[in-house]
């Protein structure tokens, strides 16, 4: 997600380079190149002058209630294959970063070996798969809804990691697994009211099982990320230690092609800050959602929940809400969408609220994704 790059993606992109030279230079059949993309058009509008957030790494004002910048995105995606067991692809997409609107970044840049056709190895900037959707999360047209619940998806800002990633598929009867683990470093820039704190973690790491039966999906999944930080306790007082945070989380999916049901559960832990004797953050969250396809019509229901407790940032709070979703698929590749829901004013909705203020917020989206 982050624009910077290590050596290792560094490496990984010279060597895209290096081979796409390689393969315009040679006319051989074992040699083929895949270009494909995707992208947001739409904005969302609230009420009162709230800004509006998808996660910590947000938090951009806008002078207008209705925000294009938000919402829009574009991204593209370049695969290289050479023969059957070696590809290197690259995905840039420029969106909203931090207080910029459209800001290009790497989101994947890996070259991936694959000796059989259940095994794949990939070496550079990979998707960081805390959650259900994580591989697709900025691909809205692969979505039911036009956004995806804050309750959760706000809670872990790393989306990518730069290091080492294995997959491995089995078919077991009826039943399907697929096993993923990752290992490897991982940066982001966090807003904190007026700050940008650059978080580096030297290691982190991911793995994730999921199994498949017939329409039903199950994925359970590990995510730890730990960073050296250091936080003022006063004027003359800091303490410096290793942040170690945790996220485990769940996700259930049905899909029969009519009826569609999603729903995740996640846990974040943080070891207490010394002298403190506090996490900087500790959460429970959930959401449900259900909807029905009526030919090129999805409308969703969705209700998502987020509990904090006691640490550094504040005291154990609550927020929760329902937000209807609205589906039209145009064509093959363009779908309409519309997405509503009146969120209390809090850290998980909004950037830099207001606590004081015990209110609900109308928050309406709409735009058209589309692939190509």
């Amino acid at each position: 997600m982050q624009g910077c790059y290590s050596p290792l993606v560094q490496a990984a992109v010279s060597l895209l380079l290096m081979l796409g030279v390689v393969s315009s230079a040679q006319a051989d059949s074992e040699i083929g190149t895949t270009i494909s993309g995707y992208g947001t058009i739409g904005g969302t509008y609230t009420s009162d002058g709230f800004t509006y957030i998808h996660n910590p790494n947000e938090s951009k004002a806008t002078n207008s209630p209705f925000d294009l910048g938000l919402d829009s995105r574009i991204g593209v995606q370049a695969e290289f294959t050479y023969g059957t067991d070696l590809s290197v692809i690259v995905q840039e997409e420029a969106k909203r970063r931090g207080r910029e609107n459209f800001s290009l970044g790497t989101e994947w840049a890996f070259l991936q070996y694959t000796p059989t056709p259940d095994v794949k190895l990939r070496l550079g900037r990979v998707a960081l798969a805390t959650f259900l959707m994580s591989d697709s999360r900025d691909v809205g047209y692969a979505q039911p809804w036009f956004r995806a619940p804050n309750e959760l998806y706000t809670n872990e800002p790393f989306e990518s990691l730069d290091g080492a990633q294995a997959h491995w598929k089995v078919n077991l009867g009826p039943v399907g697994l697929h096993l993923e683990g990752a290992y490897g470093t991982t940066s982001q820039t966090l807003q904190a009211q007026t700050l940008s704190i650059m978080v580096s973690a030297k290691s982190a790491y991911n793995l994730a099982a999921t199994l498949t039966y017939g329409n039903f999906l199950l994925r359970v999944a590990e995510t730890s990320i730990s960073f050296p930080l250091t936080l003022p306790l006063g004027p003359a007082i800091a303490v410096t230690y290793t942040d170690h945070d945790k996220f485990l989380s769940a996700g259930l999916q049905y899909d029969d092609g009519r009826a569609i049901v999603l729903s995740e559960w996640a846990k974040r832990t943080e070891n207490d800050i010394p002298l403190v004797n506090l996490p900087l953050d500790i959460s429970n969250q959930w959401y449900v959602a259900g909807g029905w396809r009526f030919g090129k019509l999805t409308p969703l229901l969705i209700y998502g929940n987020w509990s904090g407790g006691l640490s550094v940032l504040g005291p154990a709070t609550f927020a929760a809400t329902w937000s209807a979703s609205l589906r039209y698929d145009v064509v093959h590749n363009l779908a309409l969408k519309a997405q509503f829901s009146r969120p209390p004013v809090s850290v998980v909705y909004f950037a830099n609220p207001n606590l004081a203020v015990s209110e609900r917020v109308n928050v309406f989206s709409v735009g058209a994704d589309f692939v190509f």
